[in-house]
């Protein structure tokens, strides 16, 4: 298998592994939606932002950091010092790690209370602290054998981690459920910890098994002489701004708790009213708009090192095909999954929550699918070139409108929690299209919009095609959620049936890939 083969058999094992938690990540919250309703998804989501945020200042940039590192001392053959940046990493991220869930701990009750004014959200917060710890420790490993170009352990331990998760989130829930929704929704939270504890422990095994391979080859260790502390500054030096970048959208996430409910209390809503539909929003809709970024960051995060690669080489044509394949991989995902997401909007929520006013924010969200898809290609490639802080800054930019648009636009009547959604779509539409124009300018790219409208015309064939078999089965007196399913399926068929025929589907890639795994 070549180097493009193999390191894109490493991007499909992470998309299998991602695809699987992501599914399980959204198939669990149907069952706690019906459990906990509107109200209690509000308290479980203004939890969980603040979670992701510290998380991802304290963690999001190491993985990344020490994978560049063990990566460059593999290949120059200083094993040793491999071992000693994952050595040094630990303790850092074990020291960090737990002073961050003390600092939460001791601070849930003033966050609920002053920040998200709901005394209630002390327990959810509270329940979420110890996540921290264990995410830390497992972004080292994670990071370590994506240095060896070993996807493997990263993609087992993220299958565990959400299959514990998931399991606890809906048992605490369920025996907690008596006691209020606060300590239901404390208990879903806490699941974060036990899928934590599972992950890494996963990691653990890995490791030692290949510690133990290690030792039993006799491959002898070869050190720079580097000490430990320059390894720590370097690694810290590379992590700072990628999790700069990453705390971005988390940060702003923890903003819409604030904001979304707060503007709908300021239009008339009362508090339990405003809380339920941003859990509507938050907890139902943007959930399955994070369903097809699970393949788009694959494809973002397989196209970082192919477009580093072909810029060592200097190879403006591999440059070119690699960048358009990334956007074209991306456009192939997310399109259709805005066309169906927006067709059937009210009928998935009813499928799936039994919610079907969740499709009022749905509906404009859906195409948050195509902007967010492009943001995270083009962020790739300009990582890729070496200029992440072009990408970092635009995100910066992106959250400040993301703010001020969802401030302004759900303080209209008219649009109340759709002002939210439409906020997001903008947001993101400018902070693409800010990122495509760097691109563009850095690497001179020929963007192939040709393909990207071939494409754009398979996807609304299949979105009319979804649409009248809906209303056909509809017309036939058959079940809703049956109409719903059916629908989906026929649009997948006709979708993958055009794409066929235009010439997008490269069915010998696909075989060549599922061959070699």
């Amino acid at each position: 298998m070549g180097e493009k083969q193999h390191f894109l058999k490493g991007a499909l094992v992470l998309s299998i592994a991602g695809a699987i938690s992501k599914i399980l990540g959204a198939v669990y919250r149907i069952p706690l939606a019906r459990l906990l309703g509107g109200e209690g998804m509000g308290l479980y989501q203004m939890a969980y932002p603040i979670y992701t945020t510290i998380l991802a200042l304290a963690t999001a940039g190491v993985p990344v950091a020490i994978s560049v590192l063990v990566s460059r001392k593999e290949t120059e053959g200083y094993t040793g010092d491999s071992r000693k940046i994952f050595r040094v990493s630990l303790l850092i991220l074990f020291v960090l790690g737990l002073v961050l869930t003390l600092i939460v701990m001791q601070s849930a009750q003033f966050i609920a209370d002053y920040i998200l004014k709901d005394s209630r959200a002390y327990y959810p917060i509270f329940a979420v602290a110890p996540a921290i710890f264990f995410a830390g420790m497992m972004a080292v490993f994670r990071g370590y054998f994506q240095g060896h170009q070993s996807m493997v352990p990263t993609a087992v331990s993220q299958v565990i981690e959400q299959l514990f998760r998931v399991t606890a989130v809906l048992i605490l829930a369920f025996m907690l459920f008596p006691r209020g929704l606060e300590y239901a929704a404390a208990g879903a939270t806490f699941g974060a910890v036990v899928g934590g504890i599972a992950g890494l422990a996963v990691l653990g095994i890995y490791y030692f098994c290949s510690k133990k391979a290690e030792g039993k080859s006799g491959k002898e260790l070869k050190y720079t002489g580097t000490g430990s502390l320059d390894l720590a500054r370097e690694m810290v030096r590379l992590a700072v701004p990628v999790s700069f970048g990453a705390v971005v959208l988390p940060l702003v996430q923890m903003l819409d708790a604030v904001i979304v409910p707060g503007r709908l209390m300021a239009i008339g809503y009362t508090t339990s009213h405003a809380t339920e539909l941003y859990g509507q929003l938050a907890g139902m809709a943007a959930v399955l708009i994070s369903l097809p970024t699970i393949f788009t960051i694959a494809i973002a995060t397989s196209l970082v090192p192919a477009v580093s690669e072909a810029l060592a080489l200097n190879n403006g044509g591999l440059l070119n095909q690699r960048l358009n394949n990334g956007f074209r991989a991306g456009a192939m995902i997310s399109f259709p999954c805005a066309a169906g997401l927006y067709i059937l909007a009210f009928q998935i929520c009813d499928l799936l929550y039994a919610t079907a006013e969740a499709g009022i924010p749905l509906e404009p969200l859906a195409f948050s699918c195509i902007v967010l898809a492009g943001f995270q290609i083009s962020s790739a490639g300009l990582q890729g070139i070496g200029r992440p802080e072009i990408a970092m800054r635009n995100l910066v930019v992106t959250g400040v409108l993301k703010v001020i648009f969802n401030y302004t636009l759900t303080s209209v009547p008219a649009l109340n929690v759709k002002g939210a959604a439409v906020g997001t779509v903008l947001a993101f539409l400018m902070g693409a299209c800010l990122n495509i124009i760097y691109l563009k300018k850095l690497t001179g790219v020929e963007y192939e919009s040709g393909r990207l409208f071939k494409i754009a015309l398979v996807t609304a064939a299949m979105a009319v095609g979804v649409k009248v078999s809906y209303q056909v089965l509809a017309g036939a007196d058959i079940n809703s959620h049956v109409c719903t399913l059916l629908a989906i399926i026929v649009g997948v068929g006709i979708y993958g049936l055009l794409l066929l025929l235009v010439r997008e589907l490269d069915l010998k890639l696909i075989k060549k890939l599922l061959k070699g795994m």
